[in-house]
């Protein structure tokens, strides 16, 4: 760092009176080489930070700014990693209307192709906190790895399946694979940042929710595309992921030694009140969310029918789908950004309020205009995700440091098995009330949510 002298330090800020702050500074500015020999070192460092330019000069020339650069752009190359590598989750439910044409399917069979995908994910995320595959082993390289063999698997359902019980099979072995992609990248992320890790993980759950989307985006704008060229490019996008990961970011500073196997932990996370709390408010979270997501196509042809079939060459029906889970992107980003003054519990029991409300009120609001009912399907989509980044956090807060990926992977197995009930609920729910009112049951399970966040927040939890 250049050393600067007293002058030359009002001439860069711009001071020309002999402020009595600046006195001070004495002759140098603090660097590695040359410190200041005062004994009011911290006094003076943080009067010296006050004005703009010369904290900016510091910032940019410290180890610390250099690990902020380091950790944002890990940030940026996970979350792009994330957004490829959950390509293959909503796949199989992107090809459910063409798979339902051509199978002969109900609406409770193609359900499963969804369904098959959460059970998966359950039985992955026992498999891998069990055996502590995120603690014991390298991260990147379980993550890389987890991305790889999804994508082959999805790859098999698009080219050898021929039928529904193939299909849920290869799509339960997928599942199984998304336990290493998404838990684990929150804790990459995690070992990257100490403060603020609400904001960052609402970044990277955002570029979930994108990449969860895309698969209906492929599928409206291939209208003229078999449903096997769907499955195919989300498998490319994995492959992608898995690669960038692993090549593209290194270990976190905050990374914890490697943990010891003990088959116990999964258990153990939950003797802390504070965590138990956060999963029990995820769990209600996540009772709304998937059933949400994957069966909001059937909420929007029960409304429009044969009106919103195709527009200018675009299907319109896996596009409005898409940009309703895609709404979760602002949800999760927008949320993170207010969790860093607000908090990650308060921004967390605001979301399940207004997502619970939007849930209560969607058999009404079913017999909306539709730009107005399409805006309050968008509310809803952003605030049912907004605050999924915010538990995680709080989770990863909560838990024993040593076994992060293990608690996070346990919280969203559990997660994962809830949606399997409200998914397989709903098409039944719809075959005695419609679809119009079959969605108003998913608010009971953020309201739940609500309650135990205002547990954690009188059990001293000021996050």
């Amino acid at each position: 760092m250049r050393v600067f002298s007293f002058s030359e330090a009002r001439q860069i800020n711009g001071q020309d009176s002999q402020d009595k702050n600046w006195t001070q500074v004495a002759l140098y500015l603090v660097n590695p080489v040359n410190p200041v020999h005062s004994s009011d070192n911290q006094e003076t460092l943080a009067i010296l930070t006050a004005y703009h330019p010369i904290r900016t000069l510091l910032n940019e020339s410290t180890p610390a700014a250099q690990t902020r650069r380091e950790a944002n752009r890990a940030l940026t190359i996970v979350s792009a990693a994330v957004f490829l590598a959950s390509a293959v989750w909503f796949s199989g439910t992107a090809a459910a209307p063409a798979l339902r044409a051509e199978w002969h399917l109900g609406d409770a069979q193609a359900a499963w192709l969804t369904t098959a995908v959460q059970l998966g994910f359950i039985a992955g995320t026992i498999i891998y906190s069990l055996l502590n595959l995120a603690d014991r082993f390298n991260a990147r390289r379980v993550f890389c790895v987890s991305a790889l063999v999804g994508a082959s698997v999805n790859l098999a359902f698009a080219l050898l399946a021929d039928g529904i019980g193939a299909a849920c099979a290869l799509r339960f072995l997928t599942g199984v694979t998304l336990a290493g992609v998404y838990p684990v990248g929150m804790k990459i992320v995690a070992s990257w940042f100490r403060e603020g890790l609400g904001w960052r993980l609402g970044v990277m759950v955002g570029a979930l929710a994108l990449g969860t989307a895309t698969p209906y985006l492929l599928r409206a704008l291939g209208t003229s595309f078999d449903w096997r060229a769907t499955i195919a490019g989300a498998s490319a996008l994995a492959t992608a992921g898995g690669l960038l990961l692993l090549f593209g970011v290194g270990d976190g500073p905050h990374l914890k030694a490697r943990a010891r196997f003990d088959w116990r932990a999964a258990f153990k996370i939950f003797r802390h009140p504070s965590f138990r709390y956060t999963a029990f408010g995820y769990f209600g979270h996540m009772w709304e969310l998937y059933a949400f997501w994957s069966l909001s196509t059937f909420y929007f042809a029960a409304r429009f029918g044969d009106q919103a079939t195709e527009w200018r060459g675009v299907a319109l029906l896996p596009l409005l789908s898409f940009a309703t889970v895609g709404a979760g992107v602002v949800g999760c980003v927008a949320g993170g950004w207010v969790s860093r003054t607000a908090g990650e519990r308060r921004v967390a029991l605001v979301s399940l309020c207004v997502s619970g409300a939007c849930s209560a009120l969607s058999g009404f609001a079913f017999e909306l205009r539709p730009e107005l009912l399409l805006a309050f399907v968008l509310v809803w989509g952003v605030f049912v995700v907004s605050d999924s980044p915010q538990f995680s956090a709080l989770a990863a807060r909560h838990c024993p440091p040593e076994y992060t990926g293990t608690a996070l992977t346990v919280q969203n197995g559990i997660g994962f098995a809830v949606t399997i009930f409200s998914i397989q609920l709903l098409p039944l729910l719809a075959t005695v009330v419609g679809w119009r009112w079959a969605f108003t049951v998913l608010a009971g399970g953020p309201f739940v949510g609500a309650y135990f966040m205002w547990r954690l927040g009188r059990a001293g939890s000021t996050a």
